[in-house]
């Protein structure tokens, strides 16, 4: 049995590739505290591209601090609304975070389900 995202839109090779790299990073990284479609200790992060550019989420992942320190308002009111909490630095490359991106716009919005192998 495997688990598989009902609604979900068939992938190229490539982009199945980087979504499972994304689907290990962010189990990896930021499940401990994230869903996709629910909220947890943060954010849920489904919709995260309608809400910010790949430009700020970028330096968001690598340093949510340092954002935060600018005045960045949504940025400062993310941190406010969810008690101050800091979210880790991740050494993790723009590719490493595009693949996490990738994977959470397969994501967004479904339900999974558990389909038997055949």
């Amino acid at each position: 049995m495997q688990l598989i995202a009902e609604n979900a839109k068939p992938l190229t090779g490539p982009e199945a590739a980087e979504v499972a790299a994304g689907d290990a990073l962010f189990k990896g990284n930021c499940a401990q505290c994230h869903a996709v479609n629910e909220q947890v200790v943060g954010p849920a992060l489904g919709g995260l591209t309608n809400r910010r550019p790949m430009s700020w989420i970028l330096p968001w992942v690598k340093n949510s601090s340092k954002v935060v320190a600018s005045g960045d308002e949504y940025a400062v009111a993310v941190f406010n609304k969810f008690n101050k909490q800091q979210i880790p630095s991740f050494a993790l490359s723009d590719k490493e975070i595009t693949s996490i991106v990738a994977y959470i716009n397969s994501q967004e919005g479904t339900s999974m389900a558990i389909a038997a192998a055949h």
